[in-house]
């Protein structure tokens, strides 16, 4: 397995920051799912909005905002479509890609997983030669590889492996 050459990624202090803001976030996740029927509808029906009125605030049909509705709420509307429908109800659409856990805690169980890995097929082939070393050294050898790629996070995902 070979290590491709880095790219430039955000820096230390760069995902120090955006885990902040999403650890601001995550408490209020569960608020933000939409709700049934999708926020268009929500946001429509708790303003006493038709479809024809908002259709006509956007410059479509009722039969196409029926459309946005059902497209929202399958998860195939588009953030444009959404933007458009909030601005015409008076409102701002935000989105936001929450991830499950702190950035530092996926790229430590990445470097980790990926450490494992490349220190795996080292040690196949040292013991193939009869050159194996100690479960001591291979994890001391398991910690390097780890902090080398945690240095440059776009390492992490550019390798090809089942880690």
């Amino acid at each position: 397995m070979s290590v491709p050459k880095p790219r430039r990624s955000a820096s230390r202090l760069d995902r120090k920051q955006i885990d902040r803001r999403f650890e601001k976030l995550r408490p209020h996740a569960a608020t933000f799912k939409p709700p049934r029927g999708g926020w268009i509808r929500a946001l429509r029906a708790a303003l006493g909005m038709r479809q024809r009125d908002l259709a006509a605030k956007l410059g479509v049909t009722a039969q196409a905002v029926a459309q946005m509705e059902a497209r929202e709420e399958e998860g195939s509307v588009t953030v444009g479509a959404l933007r458009e429908a909030a601005r015409a109800m008076g409102a701002e659409l935000f989105y936001v890609v929450l991830p499950e856990r702190s950035i530092a805690s996926t790229l430590d169980e990445r470097a980790g997983a990926l450490a494992r890995a490349i220190a795996s097929q080292v040690h196949h082939s040292m013991r193939l030669e009869d050159q194996a070393t100690g479960d001591e050294e291979r994890e001391a050898r398991v910690a390097e590889i780890k902090a080398t790629l945690l240095q440059t996070p776009s390492l992490l995902w550019a390798a090809r492996t089942n880690a």
